[in-house]
C-alpha cells in the first residue's frame, strides 16, 4: 500500500505545484493526470479498510470511511474557496499541495498499523 500512496499522492502534489505556471490550456491537460493520481490513491486507502477492522465492524467502518471522504470532497473546494479569496489563488494552490503532501506520513503511519495487525493475526493462527 505505502508504494502506490507515496506515488499518487506525491503526483497529486507535484501535479498541482505544476498547474501554478502552466497556461491555461496546458493547465487544462493536466488535470485529468492529476484526476488519476487521486483516483489511485482513493481506490488503495478503500482496499485497507478490510484489514483495520474485524468482520462484524466492516459495514460500519465502510460507512464511516465513505461519509468521511463524501464530506470532505464536498467541503474542501467551499473551504479552498474561502482560503484562495482571502490569500489568493497561488498560496491557495500551494496550500492544497502542502495538504496532500500531509498524508504522505499518516500513510507511513497506517502501513505500519496494517503490518502489526497482520502479523497478530497470523500469530493467532500458530
Amino acid at each position: 500500500m505505502l508504494p502506490t500512496v507515496l506515488l499518487t499522492e506525491g503526483a497529486t502534489a507535484a501535479g498541482i505545484l505544476a498547474l501554478l505556471p502552466l497556461p491555461y490550456g496546458a493547465a487544462l491537460a493536466l488535470l485529468p493526470v492529476i484526476g488519476m493520481a487521486l483516483n489511485g490513491t482513493s481506490s488503495v486507502l478503500y482496499g485497507t479498510v478490510p484489514d483495520l477492522v474485524a468482520v462484524q465492524q466492516r459495514e460500519r467502518a465502510f460507512g464511516v470511511f465513505y461519509t468521511g471522504t463524501i464530506g470532505a470532497g464536498a467541503l474542501s473546494p467551499a473551504l479552498y474557496g474561502l482560503f484562495g479569496d482571502a490569500i489568493g489563488l497561488t498560496p491557495a494552490m500551494l496550500l492544497v499541495a502542502m495538504v496532500v503532501l500531509l498524508t504522505l506520513p499518516l500513510a507511513w503511519r497506517l502501513t505500519r498499523l496494517l503490518h502489526r495487525t497482520r502479523e497478530e493475526r497470523f500469530a493467532d493462527r500458530k
